[in-house]
């Protein structure tokens, strides 16, 4: 018995190397080897939940890693490994309290602090992986990783600027990487930057021209600078590398002049308005003369007005159309797509309710009903109006309204246009309208906005559900 722990010297250093070389039959059995001489062997234990890692069997590896810890609590990666395979199994808070344990233990160790900041992350606690990430790259300041990490989630925070220049950090490091490069276009391009955003577009593509969303984000811009055979280029070939982007299948409708979808992407929609959320109402008002939500409150009041109201603003991005009708809502609740604008209303204080969500799926799924909806400058993103005519009906009290906006189409009916916005024709709205009980209290001409220093022409309407 006196070679033992020399022979389980021998069989660990042997296992690590079978483990190292992916032959994990041989290296399982050199661990169950020490463990049937010892079962509380700590590294064997990790080891072998390391080898059940590899094969995916993460039921079996966290049981023996959770062993491991048992054995040897104050071994700071088994607590490390541990989060990463509950991590990987879905289980984020308990993966969160692991590494926050190897952290408590080995606080020096960059990579603890940034997959901790994932999990963080993908528990939806942006903040807290934001402060993970920083410690990360303060430890380990030449690791390309954890400056990625970091830029990706200041990018979501909105806090373009810093984002930008962590994205920078990380191409100092790796100058080629196609990730960073793209991420800081579409940074430059919200900034209207144009120049510098196709620089980095053409970078990423340079970098890695099987990237679809660089093909997608080089399209777009091209589209906008009115090169279509360009743009519809870059979508075939983000299209081609990933055949399910149904963002880019919508764009190339719109460029085409392809028969259109129902409706735009609810995906598209978000990471549009989550992109343009910290500039959007300097934008509209500066830019565009966009004053959409002005007309509608003074075309509600000319149709009888009201007080005490219960009301729904959907689409209601930063609360531009919540701030004209707060006075007239006993009750006022907001939802849209874009998690980044309902932080923007939020911090209006006007909204009673705010939710992210689908015009459509949120008023079918209302549990009472409301006296007034409002859509301003939401249609444009809604095609078949059908689907939401229908869901509103359901959603309103008897004589209850319907107040929106929609862009001014040539023909009665809808259509895509190549910016990505749908327009309708008056007559479509109106017969819409009588199909699914409502009766038109007006109908009003009118400019929505600019685009390029053009009026947009479009149309206000008040519906009454019968």
């Amino acid at each position: 018995m006196s070679t033992l722990p020399s022979a389980m010297d021998d069989w660990l250093r042997q296992g690590v190397q079978r483990h190292q070389a992916g032959d994990f039959a041989a290296a399982e059995f050199l661990y169950r080897q020490i463990l049937a001489a010892q079962p509380n062997h700590g590294e064997a234990l990790h080891l072998l939940g390391l080898v059940h890692y590899a094969r995916g069997d993460l039921a079996a590896a966290a049981q023996q890693i959770r062993a491991a810890v048992a054995a040897a609590p104050h071994t700071a990666v088994f607590h490390f490994n541990l989060g990463n395979v509950l991590r990987d199994a879905g289980a984020l808070e308990q993966a969160i309290t692991s590494y926050r344990q190897a952290v408590d233990l080995q606080p020096e160790e960059a990579d603890y602090h940034n997959n901790l900041g994932q999990a963080c992350e993908e528990a939806g606690n942006l903040a807290a992986a934001i402060s993970c990430y920083q410690k990360a790259v303060e430890l380990a300041p030449q690791d390309a990783i954890p400056w990625l990490n970091l830029a990706l989630a200041l990018q979501q925070q909105g806090r373009g600027s810093e984002a930008v220049t962590a994205y920078g950090r990380v191409l100092q490091l790796q100058p080629q990487h196609a990730l960073a490069l793209n991420n800081l276009g579409t940074l430059m391009q919200a900034a209207d930057d144009f120049d510098g955003a196709m620089r980095c577009y053409q970078a990423a593509l340079q970098a890695d021209p099987a990237l679809a969303e660089a093909h997608r984000n080089y399209g777009g811009l091209l589209a906008a600078a009115g090169e279509r055979d360009g743009a519809l280029h870059h979508y075939c070939e983000a299209l081609r590398l990933k055949p399910d982007y149904s963002e880019v299948a919508y764009m190339m409708a719109a460029l085409r002049g392809a028969t259109p979808p129902a409706a735009a992407p609810g995906e598209y929609v978000a990471a549009l308005f989550d992109q343009y959320a910290d500039d959007f109402d300097e934008h509209l008002a500066g830019m565009l003369g966009y004053r959409t939500p002005t007309l509608l409150r003074e075309l509600f009041e000319r149709c009888g007005g009201g007080r005490d109201l219960q009301v729904l603003d959907l689409g209601c991005g930063t609360g531009l159309a919540g701030m004209a009708f707060r006075d007239v809502a006993a009750h006022l609740a907001g939802v849209d797509l874009s998690p980044r604008m309902l932080d923007k209303a939020r911090e209006r204080a006007i909204y009673d309710v705010l939710e992210v969500g689908e015009a459509v799926a949120t008023l079918r799924a209302l549990a009472s009903p409301y006296d007034l909806l409002l859509a301003a400058d939401v249609f444009v993103y809604l095609g078949d109006l059908a689907p939401v005519f229908a869901a509103a009906r359901r959603a309103l009290r008897r004589d209850g309204r319907l107040l929106f906006s929609v862009e001014r189409g040539a023909v009665d009916t809808f259509v895509l246009c190549e910016a990505g916005r749908y327009a309708h024709g008056a007559g479509y709205v109106r017969a819409l309208a009588r199909q699914h009980g409502f009766v038109v209290l007006a109908e009003e001409a009118a400019v929505l906005r600019q685009n390029l220093g053009v009026d947009v022409p479009g149309w206000l309407f008040v519906l009454q559900k019968l």
